[in-house]
């Protein structure tokens, strides 16, 4: 075994852990409002960018997650327009996996293993999209692996779908902020269009138990928001 598989192996096993921690979070449960309010808002944010982008019509695009977890952005996109058979998806940890067929409608494919070496066509997609995926990932090799394979299985006209950290959680040493330095070197000749959502987490639990309004009027002004929601796509 090599030293890139190594560094391969270790990494994957520190996700595995750091997964298995947020297992049944509370913060993640739809009765806590935080939670709805923070999901709704994003929702609402990814729909204006695909429309931006003319990208709205999804009947006959094929989409690919990075990271699908339960599959809940990808039930998300079928919600949206797309057709199942054209959803796929791809997730490090079994239990996940498993857990998104089950809740998946037939005819949506749910792949296990490592985004590092995808097992697709060149080309193939015309989504691909990630979500708090690369904050996740520490390791600045294993990214760039990632990235690459992104872009190799995306079509040319296709675009990817970033949602992730702009700030480190102090709190937190298991996730990395990534900042448009960072999201630029991964994605090189690309166009990046940048978007900063996501009201913080904490002021968003602080506030959403008593005022939705305070949360909306807060992230509208985008001074207090932790994430960037990018289209990336070739220039």
């Amino acid at each position: 075994m090599d030293q890139l598989e190594v560094d391969l192996e270790s990494e994957e096993t520190r996700i595995r852990s750091v997964y298995a921690k947020r297992q049944g979070a509370l913060r993640y449960s739809w009765f806590n409002q935080a939670h709805v309010f923070r999901f709704q808002e994003l929702e609402r944010d990814i729909l204006a960018v695909l429309r931006a982008t003319d990208f709205q019509h999804l009947q006959k695009k094929r989409i690919l997650e990075i990271g699908c977890g339960q599959g809940q952005w990808l039930r998300q996109f079928i919600k949206w327009g797309a057709c199942p058979e054209n959803v796929t998806g791809i997730d490090v940890l079994q239990d996940r996996v498993i857990q998104a067929r089950q809740l998946s409608p037939p005819g949506m494919q749910i792949h296990c293993g490592n985004a590092t070496r995808l097992l697709f066509n060149a080309a193939s997609f015309d989504l691909v999209v990630q979500f708090t995926v690369f904050s996740s990932i520490l390791d600045i090799t294993v990214k760039e692996m990632i990235a690459r394979e992104m872009l190799r299985v995306l079509k040319e006209e296709g675009r990817i779908l970033w949602y992730d950290f702009l700030l480190n959680n102090p709190s937190n040493p298991d996730v990395r902020g990534i900042r448009k330095r960072e999201i630029v070197h991964l994605f090189p000749d690309c166009h990046i269009d940048f978007h900063r959502v996501s009201l913080a987490p904490p002021l968003c639990r602080l506030l959403a138990p008593y005022t939705w309004l305070g949360c909306y009027v807060l992230e509208r002004i985008r001074l207090f928001n932790t994430h960037y929601l990018a289209v990336i796509s070739r220039s």
